[in-house]
């Protein structure tokens, strides 16, 4: 299963609170660890990340986006192609709703309720953005391939 994320990526910690409910690095690694438990064992959503070879790097990866989605500073700013990496996954509207909705259970479980709220809601808006950009194109057949 998931290996604990190692805290490489220097984070300016005042940055990373600049809100007050904003959820602290350790808080972040941690719902991303547990969410990707839950995930791997989802039947719906585990085959999207099949292809994933080192699970360690990506969650790391994900809490460096997801620091930074919170008013984090990190020393080295990772490049994140979401668009790129999602849009030749074939992912469709259930399946997103399906992540969303295991993201809230998880964010419930190991948040208090002012940060879960906060972190749902900047879910919610890239799920939004998801849906529009490679869904609905998806759906009118528009192709892009992953530039990796």
């Amino acid at each position: 299963m998931s290996k604990p994320v190692p805290p490489d990526n220097k984070v300016d910690n005042a940055a990373n609170n600049t809100a007050s409910n904003a959820p602290s690095r350790q808080q972040i690694q941690r719902v991303v660890q547990r969410f990707y438990q839950k995930l791997m064992q989802d039947p719906q959503l585990a085959p999207f990340f099949s292809h994933i070879d080192d699970f360690t790097e990506h969650e790391q990866r994900i809490s460096d986006f997801w620091t930074m989605s919170m008013g984090g500073k990190l020393e080295q700013p990772p490049k994140i192609d979401m668009i790129g990496k999602h849009f030749p996954l074939g992912i469709k509207a259930e399946d997103l709703q399906h992540w969303l909705a295991l993201f809230s259970e998880t964010l419930g479980e190991e948040l208090p309720q002012q940060q879960a709220l906060m972190w749902m809601d900047k879910a919610m808006t890239i799920a939004a953005r998801m849906q529009q950009i490679v869904i609905d194109n998806q759906a009118m057949g528009v192709q892009i391939k992953d530039p990796d």
